[in-house]
């Protein structure tokens, strides 16, 4: 593991390890209104993400903050979160999709890969 690996591990457990655990963020989550389990959760990241678990699960978080808006204790859940998507990264553990993406960007000028014939 990096020196940036592990500062954002640590920066992430900085968050998290404040979390109380009430649930409160759950009550204003769309991802976990829609997909009803509660690892999707807020609550249910945090936890996984304190525990120094550090899954893709994360990219399911829309980034609304209306999580961080009603939080009791003013956690910063999203900046965790966006943390952990960079830690994963680092760690080459991405989607599949995202380095077709990207790759598809590099040569093509555009995430499709779709080659366009632009006639100036």
């Amino acid at each position: 593991m990096g020196v940036e690996e592990f500062n954002l591990r640590q920066e992430i457990k900085e968050i998290t390890d404040k979390c109380i655990k009430c649930g409160r963020c759950n009550n204003f989550c769309p991802v976990l209104r829609e997909v009803r389990k509660e690892q999707y959760s807020p609550r249910g990241m945090t936890v996984m993400l304190d525990k120094g678990f550090f899954e893709k699960i994360v990219y399911k978080c829309t980034l609304c903050k209306a999580c961080e808006e009603n939080c009791p204790v003013e956690l910063k859940l999203c900046d965790a979160f966006m943390k952990a998507r960079k830690l994963l990264v680092l760690e080459r553990k991405e989607f599949k999709e995202n380095k077709e993406m990207i790759k598809n960007f590099e040569k093509t000028g555009n995430p499709l890969g779709i080659k366009l014939n632009i006639i100036a």
